[in-house]
């Protein structure tokens, strides 16, 4: 060791092992060591290589391995190279797909060449497109390009309080309440309307109590609730089919690319099965994403047995649908008074006619002179922030 060191032989980590000593040196340092061992009459021993050099004196007789690493430290490289993704953070008014369009038109997109997108331009031409955007940022990290941007303060949307308009009845119906906010009221609870009659008139009277009056008009405004009713017939056959759940289900993993499936390993089932998407995570390495997706899917078998419906249970799944349709329409407060139905019994079917009794809102804005119904009525003055 004394030789090692006169002679400027580079080692570390070294300690005593009985009467050896062992330490680490680099490759040019075992050859002057050899020399020094032979010298003094000591017996030199390599117990191990490492690092980078020995790694590739090892593996590079295997030329097919060391070809594989190339190739893929390259598409690495290539794939590194391009925007895979593109997010869209803080719109709210703003349509996701509309700035990802213009997006894409100044050559950002999935699939686009980072070094071709010119984020400095993008910026501008967001703020010059969208007038809803006061400030946008387009930064691209690893793959993944990021568009974070704030929309500018709602405007308040003012209605229109000065044309007059009347409020008209949307349907045919019998008036059980009506609130007029402006205007004058042409009818009370009870009164039977129709389409169309005119329930608040824009036209009011005017003037010194005493004198003569004169008509004024405004933007009339308020809500009328009439009882109203609904036709509907329904059918259900009373032979039908029913599918039912066989087995136990099967998960597959697929990779999908913009439309494209591909399917490896796909289970072995037999017959007919419904196919659930149970989850989808999008590939990548790192920072880097990548346009695949890994899908898992489940697959469950079933068969198609024959269900045969008696009477009364045909005219209870007829009663249920026509209460859905008679309340997909309705809104807040407004509420089914009753149902009526009756049946008819064939051999093969049950059909169900029958009447809804609805108490709703019937009450629409009409412009003075117009027959265009515009908005319904009772709405606020104003909208927004």
């Amino acid at each position: 060791m004394n030789m090692a060191s006169y002679r400027q032989i580079l080692f570390w980590d070294a300690k005593a092992s009985g009467t050896s000593m062992v330490m680490k040196t680099s490759w040019q340092g075992v050859q002057a060591l050899e020399y020094c061992a032979e010298k003094t009459g000591c017996q030199l021993e390599v117990m191990a290589y490492g690092g980078l050099p020995a790694k590739w004196r090892k593996y590079k007789g295997r030329q097919f391995l060391m070809v594989g690493l190339l190739f893929f430290i390259v598409g690495l490289y290539v794939l590194s190279s391009f925007v895979w993704t593109v997010e869209v953070q803080g719109n709210e008014r703003l349509a996701k797909e509309e700035v990802l369009s213009a997006c894409a038109d100044l050559g950002l997109r999935p699939g686009a060449w980072k070094s071709q997108v010119d984020t400095e331009h993008i910026t501008k031409q967001l703020l010059t497109t969208f007038a809803d955007i006061s400030w946008v940022s387009v930064a691209i990290q690893g793959t993944d390009a990021t568009i974070q941007l704030a929309e500018t303060i709602e405007k308040t949307e003012m209605i229109d309080k000065e044309t007059p308009q009347d409020i008209v009845a949307e349907k045919d119906g019998v008036i059980l309440q009506i609130t007029a906010e402006r205007g004058t009221p042409l009818v009370q609870a009870g009164d039977v309307v129709k389409a169309g009659d005119v329930l608040i008139s824009s036209e009011i009277q005017v003037g010194v109590e005493g004198e003569e009056m004169h008509s004024a008009y405004v933007a009339a405004e308020g809500s009328v609730m009439a009882r109203t009713w609904q036709n509907m017939t329904e059918q259900l056959p009373l032979q039908d089919s029913e599918q039912v759940l066989q087995g136990e289900p099967k998960t597959n993993r697929i990779l999908v690319w913009q439309d494209k499936k591909l399917d490896i390993v796909k289970p072995n089932i037999t017959g007919t099965f419904q196919t659930q998407i149970l989850s989808q995570k999008q590939m990548g390495l790192g920072d880097f994403r990548l346009p695949i997706l890994l899908q898992t899917e489940q697959y469950q078998p079933y068969i198609t047995k024959p269900k045969t419906r008696t009477v009364e249970e045909a005219k209870q799944e007829l009663e249920q649908i026509c209460h859905e349709k008679a309340n997909k329409d309705l809104q807040q407060n407004e509420t089914i008074e009753q149902l009526e139905l009756q049946y008819e019994v064939y051999t093969d079917c049950i059909r169900a006619v029958g009447k809804a009794t609805l108490s709703e809102q019937i009450g629409k804005i009409q412009r003075k002179g117009q027959d265009a119904i515009y908005e319904p009525s009772g709405t606020d003055i104003t909208v927004g922030e």
